[in-house]
């Protein structure tokens, strides 16, 4: 799963805005995406992701939350 597939569905099941640190727990405790050796996702991929993809997410600090 692609990493901003993930940050969608972990806030589709929370239904609530989360920030960086709360989607990235969730997505390494649900194992939805890994980084190409294997590892555990870090805060910075998940904070440049939704950063960088404005048609999916909206930021506030670092709040993140699906756009409408």
């Amino acid at each position: 799963m692609k990493l901003e597939e993930a940050i969608q569905q972990v806030l589709n099941q929370k239904g609530e805005p989360m920030t960086v640190a709360e989607l990235t727990d969730a997505i390494n405790a649900q194992r939805l995406c890994t980084r190409h050796d294997g590892s555990a996702v870090c805060d910075f991929q998940v904070h440049g992701r939704s950063f960088n993809r404005t048609d999916l997410f909206e930021r506030k600090g670092n709040v993140v939350k699906l756009k409408q």
